[in-house]
């Protein structure tokens, strides 16, 4: 069904965009008779006021009996108030557990860790998330003078373009579960959503470059969408019309904004050890988020002529550990070669600008890896677009600009919005993106006939009639690296009982990196199965007609059993 059916179908007045980031989370939205008027809730701030954002961070505070108690900013200000008290061990407290579902394959029953190591199903971790998002969003159009019913809103979800198809599709589920009707929901691959944002950002809102070096007719571009935990790299290409091609299936990595905060983390617990940061997230939340914080301001400023040190005021359990173990400390410093880098002052750590410069090493080089591995591939490519929450690092824009000379670079202001709001127009025009290339090769488990130069000889049989088929073999229904239109190319196929003696058939849906997989191994993964009950006491044939639409942001599966009419529909979310 098309997306026009459904806006009729629901009667929608308004997108919202939900953007559920690994560090900050937030919404958007606009209105259906002026789409390009998009709006964001007042700004949220952190309980010291040092912080004020169009996001909040993702953290979600859960009571005792696992149900919602709060997110964001107040979920972290709750939840230290309630550590002050001591009364905060029964409670469940999430933060930045966006990272659980990459490179995964998730199932309802998979259980996520707090930061205590208390667990709880992380279906319901995600699905609370959004559910206060979606209803912050209501309160806020309420307060604006605009209240509507939920079911006239058009969600739109962003989601990597580099996650698993069980990591989305478990987004997908969260968000039913959170009450948005899967048929009013929409999901927005995030560099997608970044470059349409970026073809309408008017000249004056450029941090660098101009809107007309990638808008140009047949101008190719490499879109990287560096965010607080994943990076997304994709080749679009502008056509004519001003819609996108893809050109460039997205790849990225788990390079980004986090990896530099993991890596201060890191430093902390190797001078003071796990241990005792284990034991001041326990017992002084509210200086750990202090850290985490103070840091986030200092990470902005960082930049190759940055030369300050970065001052941390040691809470009670470090400064504690500090003293008593000052010779173990100094030693490990020694040895570690941070004599000079790492100093402590009235009851204060001091960490070098060389230190702190360094602590982005490892992101910086996966990013300029990656662009550079891309751009070798792609040379009509000139200009870069930037995006995401990293993409404001004042330090990776300069590597980037000296490590990748030949390049011009595109950087809207609030360059961490862009996503969020590309997300709002994709909403409105869901066909700004012409075409995709399939990043999977996609097929069904199938006994097809045996071919000597193609199937191992041990899956080799005989059936009832005596011809040979390999067993389990990787039926292809569309391969990786095919350009598709995102108006949907549709697969027929046909299945019929190769014995008399079934009353079912099965299409077991697979998808594998491989380009030319012969048979289902441990390179293909499961997408989805199905059974279709076939009727007794009828002559053959008996037949199953099925259908895949692919080139969409999901899937689109129909099954029908010929003699019975019995049918299938399903939508299934893309790898």
């Amino acid at each position: 069904m098309s997306t026009a059916i459904y806006d009729e179908i629901f009667d929608f007045k308004l997108v919202a965009a939900l953007d559920f980031g690994t560090t900050y989370s937030g919404y958007a939205y606009s209105f259906m008779e002026d789409p390009n008027a998009i709006f964001f809730p007042q700004s949220w701030y952190a309980g010291e006021g040092q912080l004020a954002s169009l996001k909040t961070p993702t953290c979600l505070l859960l009571n005792p009996d696992r149900s919602l108690n709060s997110f964001g900013y107040t979920a972290e200000n709750r939840y230290v108030h309630l550590a002050s008290e001591d009364k905060h061990k029964d409670y469940y407290f999430f933060l930045r557990f966006k990272m659980n579902l990459h490179w995964k394959d998730m199932s309802l029953d998979y259980e996520i860790p707090d930061i205590t190591g208390k667990s709880a199903p992380a279906i319901h971790v995600f699905s609370l998330s959004i559910q206060y998002l979606k209803e912050h969003l209501l309160q806020t159009l309420q307060e604006r003078g605009a209240s509507m019913e939920n079911s006239q809103i058009k969600f739109v979800l962003c989601v990597p373009a580099i996650w698993t198809e069980s990591a989305k599709r478990f987004m997908r589920e969260a968000a039913v579960l959170a009450g948005i009707h899967t048929n009013q929901l929409i999901l927005a691959l995030e560099p997608e959503a970044a470059s349409i944002c970026c073809q309408r950002v008017p000249d004056e809102h450029m941090s660098f470059g101009t809107r007309d070096l990638i808008r140009s007719p047949g101008m190719q571009y490499l879109v990287a969408d560096v965010g607080g935990g994943t990076a997304d790299f994709s080749v679009h290409e502008v056509n004519e019309d001003g819609t996108l091609t893809e050109i460039h299936m997205a790849t990225g990595g788990a390079y980004a904004g986090t990896n530099v905060d993991e890596e201060f983390l890191k430093l902390f617990e190797q001078i003071f050890g796990e241990k005792t940061i284990r034991k001041l997230i326990q017992r002084d939340m509210e200086e750990f988020l202090v850290i985490l914080r103070g840091f986030e301001i200092k990470k902005r400023l960082v930049c190759e002529a940055f030369n300050e040190s970065v001052s941390v005021s040691l809470a009670p359990v470090l400064s504690k550990r500090a003293r008593k173990n000052a010779r173990t400390i100094r030693k490990f410093l020694k040895k570690a070669n941070l004599k000079h880098l790492v100093t402590f002052s009235d009851n204060k750590i001091k960490f070098s600008s060389i230190l702190i410069k360094s602590l982005f090493r490892t992101s910086i080089t996966g990013i300029v890896d990656h662009i550079s591995s891309l751009v070798g591939k792609h040379p009509e490519i000139n200009h870069i677009l930037l995006v995401g929450g990293f993409s404001e690092s004042r330090l990776l824009q300069e590597e980037l600009k000296k490590l990748i000379p030949n390049q011009t670079f595109v950087i809207p202001n609030d360059s961490g919005l862009s996503v969020l709001k590309g997300a709002v127009h994709y909403g409105h025009h869901p066909l700004s993106i012409t075409s995709r290339i399939m990043k999977y090769s996609y097929g069904v488990a199938s006994d097809s006939l045996f071919q000597e130069n193609k199937h191992p000889l041990t899956r080799k049989y005989q059936d009832d009639a005596g011809e040979a088929r390999c067993r389990g073999a990787f039926r292809v229904l569309i391969a990786k690296g095919t350009k598709v239109s995102t108006c949907g190319v549709e697969v027929e196929r046909i299945t019929e009982p190769i014995q008399a003696i079934q009353t079912e058939v099965s299409e077991r849906i697979y998808y594998t990196d491989n380009e030319q997989q012969a048979v289902v191994d441990e390179r293909c993964r499961l997408l989805k199965e199905y059974t279709h009950v076939l009727p007794k006491n009828v002559e053959k044939p008996r037949l199953v007609k099925s259908s895949f639409t692919f080139g969409l942001t999901e899937i689109r599966y129909h099954a029908e059993v010929v003699e019975t009419g019995e049918q299938i529909q399903e939508a299934l979310d893309l790898p």
